[in-house]
């Protein structure tokens, strides 16, 4: 009986310590050690009050490690690594079907090393490296979700320099530029399709763009649909160009919990194709 009780004594010693280590704040107030975020503490009501949306350490309130965020329903839906708060090292996000859809490296809150984009069937989307400097240093080349090239070039220093080429969506070349420093050269060499065109069995419908997040400045919004928003702290939410209250060409500001800038998502003609780096111009 006296071991039984020492056995009950010792799990709940267990139990206490653990309950102590998780979620815990320290002397000052601040976040430390490893929290998981709930539907309920997120206030998020797509998910259930106690599932997990969000897992990883603090360290005085900032992320440190390895950050797992997940959907609703558990599948996993990001692993970041973050240093002093911010992004920096390897990440990758998942689709909702758990193939991946973006992987690469962060450091000063810029792209560096290899980047890849897939689309949701696993197919290769984009791939590119980017220098110490977040801009793409070498080839870049695009697929269509068929598995066929779109587009190759070569950069230096994120400005094309060489020859790029675009192909139609059955692999036909397409159009020929020659570029030296990011200017081209001379016009373009078109080429008319000589096989059958590609005919996709699930076409989608249209992408739309993003509403419009955030409060225009100024009191005129858009001038030729080009316009700019921003939260009530002033910071940019939205730059480009708008149609029917969506963001059509341009980018999307996204912010962390902490109103730190997370991450810029590009969209053109409605479509995600990527993430800017930030603090660069140059959208590849």
């Amino acid at each position: 009986m006296t071991l039984f009780k020492g056995v009950i004594i010792c799990l709940i010693a267990i139990s206490s310590f653990v309950g102590f280590g998780q979620n815990a704040l320290d002397a000052d107030g601040k976040k430390t050690g490893y929290w998981q975020f709930t539907g309920a503490m997120k206030n998020d009501k797509t998910y259930a009050a106690d599932e997990i949306v969000e897992e990883g350490n603090f360290d005085r309130s900032r992320k440190e490690g390895l950050w797992k965020k997940y959907y609703p329903g558990g599948k996993l839906k990001s692993e970041i690594e973050y240093a002093n708060g911010k992004a920096t090292g390897k990440f990758t996000t998942y689709f909702p079907n758990g193939n991946v859809e973006e992987k690469g490296n962060w450091k000063g809150g810029k792209y560096t090393g290899e980047y890849e984009m897939y689309y949701p069937n696993g197919q290769i989307r984009q791939k590119k490296t980017f220098n110490e400097s977040g801009a793409t240093e070498g080839k870049v080349t695009m697929w269509y979700e068929n598995g066929k090239k779109e587009i190759e070039f070569s950069t230096v220093n994120g400005q094309e320099d060489g020859e790029a080429v675009w192909f139609y969506e059955n692999g036909d070349v397409k159009k020929k530029q020659n570029f030296t420093g990011g200017v081209m050269d001379a016009p373009a060499e078109e080429f008319a399709m000589k096989n059958p065109a590609y005919v996709d069995p699930n076409k989608k419908p249209a992408k739309k763009g993003p509403k419009i997040a955030g409060k225009f400045n100024g009191s005129s919004g858009l001038v030729d649909c080009y316009g700019k928003t921003y939260d009530d702290d002033k910071n940019i939410l939205m730059d480009g160009c708008f149609q029917d209250g969506r963001l059509f060409n341009g980018r999307h500001y996204i912010y962390d919990e902490y109103g730190l800038l997370d991450h810029i998502e590009v969209y053109e003609n409605g479509e995600y194709v990527g993430n800017g780096v930030i603090g660069a111009k140059d959208k590849y």
